[in-house]
């Protein structure tokens, strides 16, 4: 099991940047093909850890976006959001830290279910809804200590991280991605 509290885990805000801004062979090349892949990011974790992939719910609740999300995904300044924070884990250990951004106009009609995903990951509902369409990544660079994960502060390590804004039936939604210091797919 992984050593961090996961109850302790609060991100400061990563400053973004648009990835076409950002060359990249910039980019460590290790992560660079994960950074910028454009499929499942869940059915590849799946498949790299040869099935042994889950999902833990840090917080699912109702509360205002910061002010980079909220411009990401035009909401007003008031405006709440279901703000999800998860751990995707494989082989027990936390890969990535997934926070994800659902306006409460987003989430009517069919999409009212994302209200209660539980422990199911987002992103295999996310693609495997064939009205979703996606836009073009924003990358970020944090630092490790920025995450509170348990690690010392004084670390150095840095962390990779993109997000971006899904669009299913014209209703947005942004997922943010960190990958974790356990990442280690290759």
């Amino acid at each position: 099991m992984y050593a961090f509290q996961t109850s302790r885990i609060q991100t400061a805000e990563p400053r973004w940047q648009n990835c076409k801004k950002r060359a990249a062979a910039q980019l460590p090349a290790k992560d660079a093909r994960w950074l910028l892949d454009t499929g499942s990011l869940t059915a590849h974790l799946r498949r790299v850890s040869e099935g042994h992939f889950h999902v833990d719910v840090l917080s699912q609740r109702w509360q205002l976006p910061r002010l980079s999300e909220r411009r990401l995904l035009n909401m007003g300044d008031r405006e709440w959001g279901l703000v999800r924070e998860v751990l995707l884990c494989c082989r027990n250990e936390p890969w990535v830290f997934a926070r994800s951004v659902m306006p409460a106009t987003s989430l009517v009609g069919r999409l009212a279910r994302l209200r209660h995903l539980d422990n199911r990951p987002l992103g295999h509902l996310l693609f495997t809804d064939p009205m979703m369409s996606r836009d073009p990544y924003e990358i970020c660079q944090l630092p490790v200590a920025d995450l509170s994960l348990g690690i010392s502060p004084d670390s150095e390590k840095v962390l990779w991280g993109r997000r971006s804004r899904f669009l299913l039936s014209q209703h947005p939604i942004m997922v943010s991605e960190i990958f974790l210091p356990a990442f280690c797919p290759w």
